[in-house]
């Protein structure tokens, strides 16, 4: 087989169909139906010699064939496919390239041993965290980052507005000058502090391949869909430019994880009232009952559905004041002031829209269709009070320095919830099945 010339991703094209390749498995994903229903075809990325990357699907009438000969991390000759156009709506793409390839029944796919072919372990499109804001506004890719891991929060269970419970990990990665927001989901969380746990170098450096970047209150935040994979302090160039960052002091040693063993800390109410400045901008955990609905005069209020800022009444018409423009149909979120009481204290709540969704697992449109007003107070809110809580509450410089006694909550679960936050760990990479649709091809 050394005898052969092979080609490389750069060249395929459309049009040509005995293309010869040896290529890498970096990673091996299926994606999901709209009902939860995994596809039988799956998707590969896959890696040459010359660094070039390529998605490749197999469709469901040879998966199974092919499944069993594919394994993540080996190197394959793969010769005859069919190289076919992405469509304009299909979205999540791992790679920057027009073209996709599609293996068939007449597609050779052999093992090679490490030896026979010169191929990296891992190869990544990386993007500076200073350049994601703009790659949230789009879908169609994905985006490799690479960042040190800041103290995370332990995994927590949260009730989606289809009243299904979804594990979830929030932490934030820095590259000594920005610090980024990342979300894990589901499955993917779990084997997320699986690796963690087992890491023994400091500090942690995480490549993230194939994130969805996205906008959470205009905050950039990267998650995970089912292309995503990651790899913690592996062999590459980058985790090295990373570790002399660190070994030069260029980055915020008390906000870096430093692999203690550490239990969240959960604030009585009288303490919070009592903490410092360098909590301001803080996100800490609270126990909570919610026991009274402050008045205000409605429960929600309209959103622009351009730039999500609220919309305001003028002239008769509803108004976005950042737009300059009438915004005819706003979107509508829910806002509700609530009293919160531990035995040491109480305090004022504000819930927003994707907390209340949380409690209520309802939208503000499902509330009204069900004959609710807008200014009349629904009696459903009130079976969410006398219950306990763990709250999570972002502390603001108006908390710290004119003792506001009103806190913005930022995740909210019933009952009490405390969980050791994650040891440290090691440095793989995990292909992972995910619930979001992926791009998508005839079974």
């Amino acid at each position: 087989m050394s005898s052969k010339k092979y080609d490389s991703f750069r060249d395929v094209r459309i049009g040509k169909y005995d293309w010869k390749v040896q290529a890498r498995v970096l990673n091996l994903w299926r994606g999901y139906s709209r009902t939860g229903e995994a596809f039988k075809g799956f998707n590969l990325l896959l890696l040459d010699s010359k660094r070039a990357r390529m998605h490749a699907f197999v469709p469901g009438m040879i998966a199974g064939e092919y499944e069993q000969k594919i394994q993540v991390g080996k190197i394959y000759y793969i010769e005859n496919f069919t190289v076919k156009k992405y469509r304009i709506e299909d979205k999540f793409r791992c790679v920057r390239n027009e073209n996709q390839i599609i293996l068939n029944d007449d597609t050779i796919l052999e093992p090679l041993e490490e030896n026979e072919a010169s191929i990296e372990r891992c190869w990544f499109d990386l993007y500076e965290l200073d350049d994601l804001r703009p790659l949230s506004k789009q879908s169609t890719y994905l985006t490799d980052v690479i960042g040190v891991i800041e103290e995370h929060d332990p995994i927590g269970k949260i009730r989606n507005v289809n009243g299904v419970i979804q594990s979830q990990i929030k932490f934030k990665i820095t590259d000594g000058s920005k610090s980024v927001r990342v979300t894990f989901w589901d499955e993917f969380v779990e084997y997320f502090a699986e690796m963690l746990k087992e890491e023994t170098v400091y500090p942690i450096i995480l490549i993230i391949g194939s994130a969805r970047v996205t906008l959470w209150r205009e905050e950039v935040i990267l998650t995970n869909v089912g292309a995503t994979t990651f790899y913690i302090n592996c062999n590459h160039r980058s985790v090295v430019e990373i570790c002399k960052m660190s070994a030069q002091n260029m980055f915020s040693k008390n906000k870096l994880d430093n692999g203690g063993k550490r239990c969240a800390t959960i604030y009585m109410v009288k303490d919070i009232k009592n903490l410092g400045d360098d909590f301001i901008e803080s996100h800490i955990l609270c126990q909570v009952k919610l026991t009274k609905f402050q008045q205000v005069k409605t429960w929600c209020h309209p959103i622009c559905t351009s730039c999500y800022e609220r919309v305001h009444v003028l002239n008769n018409e509803e108004t976005c004041s950042f737009c300059k423009r009438v915004v005819p149909y706003a979107d509508k979120k829910f806002e509700v002031y609530i009293t919160a009481n531990d035995e040491t204290g109480s305090i004022v709540l504000i819930l927003e829209d994707r907390e209340v969704r949380t409690l209520m697992g309802k939208t503000v449109f499902q509330m009204m269709n069900e004959g609710n007003k807008l200014e009349v107070f629904p009696n459903i809110f009130h079976t969410i009070l006398n219950k306990h809580y763990t709250v999570k509450i972002c502390l603001t410089e108006e908390n710290m320095h004119r003792k506001t006694n009103i806190y913005m909550v930022t995740d909210i679960m019933e009952g009490f919830y405390a969980e050791m936050i994650h040891e440290q760990q090691t440095s793989i990479h995990h292909p992972i099945e995910s619930m979001e649709n992926q791009v998508r091809y005839n079974e």
